[in-house]
């Protein structure tokens, strides 16, 4: 199980959109879309191979995802890979416009 936490300075309204486009641009990249309901998203994919299911949650200046993605995942560095993609989208550095225009078309 890979858990990640981590708590933000934006408006939760921001952060949500911020994390939108995340699962927007990884569902261009890998071919998977979450589910959305408020701020929940639930994922549940494959991706190079390896097969994962999860949540995140945002609110309340929080961000917490727990994704049961296996062994493998693990060691591939899964849970680097999130993190550093959530801290990425969430960095108030990178704007609104500059996150859109990641997504593949």
């Amino acid at each position: 199980m890979i858990e990640y936490e981590r708590s933000y300075d934006q408006t939760d309204e921001e952060a949500l959109e911020r994390l939108k486009l995340l699962a927007d641009y990884w569902s261009a990249k890998w071919g998977f879309a979450p589910t959305w309901d408020g701020g929940t998203a639930r994922f549940d994919g494959r991706v190079v191979g390896v097969r994962f299911r999860g949540t995140v949650e945002i609110g309340r200046g929080r961000v917490h995802a727990r994704m049961n993605a296996g062994f493998l995942a693990e060691k591939l560095g899964g849970r680097a890979y999130v993190s550093r993609k959530v801290d990425d989208y969430l960095d108030p550095a990178n704007s609104i416009a500059s996150l859109r225009a990641r997504i593949e078309r």
